[in-house]
């Protein structure tokens, strides 16, 4: 028997490793079930071995690309048209089949980013008993990732899981509410498929969605970015990792007794205190949704580059605050937003990709809510392929979870289809503050409406005058196109007014278009 020196063996398992690692491969984003951007130049890429061909076929295309030293390739389709047919994309490594990625279609693509509200699934609203057993939309894409996921750098592929999938009603329950009904309406209105890629982690700063490079540009963000790299050092030369795990595990026992009781009592359980109860983390004494960029690097920098229509955007309650708040986050909200969105579309490669948010709704707890809010809709308007929903007639006075989140997603989808799709027959703009005058007897305000007239709902309400440098409740009229909003006292010239400015408003919406959106709240001094 021949005997080999262990030398050999080793040689062997190396040799063997490297034909491992030179197997086509690609980032879990063009997986089974996927769905590809018509109308842009398709992206792909992925690694195998060093300088072999590569080359990928779909849609009566075929091109390829020389794999790089690191044995990285990037290969780009011409515009695809859209097709709901479920087709195969073929990946071939120098000739020979290497790769096939199973019932792709071309469509729609949008990216759902931001925190909880967002994140929060379509089994918790209050349209979920009719709107999943509905659901059975194979063409209504959507891809799923671990939300808690944070990496120190950005990364090229997702934590294992990732993956796509049809909606069916099975599914559907766990999968983002904003996003199913946005993607479930332009899935009816534009007869195509349409791809939803969930990003949203809740609680997470607008900090956690910047680039590292790009951070340093808003004050702001400079300076918390500063104190968390610090605060970081210090925590884990002091060892408070250890300390922070054991007072963890003592208040997760605390509240595991608690649960027990209260089943045994046949009472629901406590709620949960976030602040003892979030898993600390070895490398910084903040808790996940507190980390700044890191959310970035794992959730958002792997899709950097994939053809793609755009973002629907809800974040924010989280630098407003829900209690004191954060003046100085929310000076700075619409800056930080801006510099998000350029960052986005720098790494993507594409100015034109699109963002729409959702202003924050109405909540009894956040203070600084009507500011952010206003900030919002001034950073929206500013940035092109840019527009806003306005959601200030909805929400829940005690939940900054508001339960109704079928009007959010519709109202996105509509923005959508009027400005993104062009569909001019589409209402999709709620009426917003244009100029107001002032006068011995009241305020005489002009609204944008885009094309549809004003209307009020009820008894009128929701506006106020600043008189005397005091502000104080006034009855609006319509008319002629506009409101007239009557000094109490009938002949006072006021120095201000405004309308639902105010954290929870929703009770005093009463000033909508008669394609029943309503106004956008404001507030406006001489």
């Amino acid at each position: 028997m021949t005997r080999f020196p262990k030398t050999f063996f080793a040689a062997l398992a190396a040799y063997a490793a490297c034909l491992l690692d030179a197997e086509v491969k690609m980032p879990s984003i063009f997986s089974d079930n996927m769905l590809v951007q018509r109308g842009k130049p398709a992206k792909f890429w992925g690694t195998a071995e060093p300088g072999a061909e590569v080359a990928i076929e779909f849609a009566g295309q075929k091109k390829s690309a020389k794999a790089g030293k690191d044995g990285s390739w990037k290969i780009t389709l011409s515009p695809l048209k859209a097709s709901s047919d479920p087709r195969e994309l073929k990946v071939y490594e120098n000739g020979e089949p290497a790769l096939a990625v199973k019932n792709v279609v071309v469509g729609e693509l949008w990216i759902l980013g931001g925190q909880s509200n967002m994140q929060w699934t379509l089994d918790k609203t209050d349209d979920a008993h009719v709107a999943i057993p509905r659901a059975n939309y194979p063409n209504l894409r959507y891809f799923r990732m671990n939300q808690g996921a944070m990496s120190k750098a950005p990364l090229g592929d997702f934590s294992p899981g990732a993956r796509w999938e049809e909606t069916v009603p099975e599914s559907a329950g766990s999968q983002s509410a904003v996003g199913f009904y946005f993607g479930e309406k332009l899935l009816k209105d534009l007869g195509v498929p349409v791809g939803l890629v969930q990003t949203a982690m809740g609680g997470t700063l607008m900090a956690g969605w910047t680039p590292e490079e790009y951070i340093s540009r808003v004050p702001y963000q400079k300076g918390y970015y500063e104190k968390y790299l610090k605060d970081s050092e210090a925590y884990v030369k002091a060892g408070g990792y250890k300390k922070k795990l054991e007072a963890y595990k003592k208040n997760l026992a605390e509240y595991e007794a608690e649960c027990k009781k209260a089943k045994e009592e046949g009472k629901p359980k406590p709620p949960i205190n976030w602040s003892k109860l979030s898993k600390p983390l070895e490398f910084t004494p903040y808790s996940n949704n507190m980390v700044p960029v890191q959310h970035w690097n794992a959730k958002a920098a792997p899709l950097a580059g994939l053809a793609a229509r755009g973002v629907v955007w809800y974040q924010g309650e989280q630098e407003s605050g829900y209690g004191s708040g954060n003046p100085a986050a929310v000076a700075e909200f619409g800056a930080m937003y801006e510099n998000m969105v350029a960052a986005w579309r720098e790494k993507w490669g594409d100015e034109k990709l699109w963002f729409l948010c959702v202003q924050l709704p109405s909540y009894g707890g956040g203070k600084l809510w009507a500011e952010l809010r206003a900030q919002q809709l001034a950073a929206a308007e500013k940035l092109k392929h840019s527009k806003i929903a306005n959601a200030i007639d909805l929400g829940d006075e005690k939940d900054v979870h508001p339960r109704d989140k079928t009007l959010v997603g519709e109202r996105l989808a509509k923005i959508a289809e009027r400005a993104v799709y062009g569909k001019k027959s589409v209402a999709a703009f709620a009426p917003k503050f244009a100029s107001a005058e002032f006068s011995g007897g009241g305020a005489l305000v002009k609204f944008n409406s885009f094309g549809r007239k004003l209307a009020g709902k009820g008894e009128p309400r929701g506006f106020e005058l600043k008189i005397g440098g005091k502000w104080v409740g006034a009855k609006p009229e319509i008319r002629r196109g506009a409101v007239f909003v009557a000094s109490p006292d009938g002949k006072s010239v006021p120095e201000g007014v405004r309308y639902l400015w105010k954290p929870w408003a929703k009770p005093d919406a009463w000033l909508y278009s008669t394609a029943d959106l309503p106004a956008f709240p404001f507030e406006f001094e001489k």
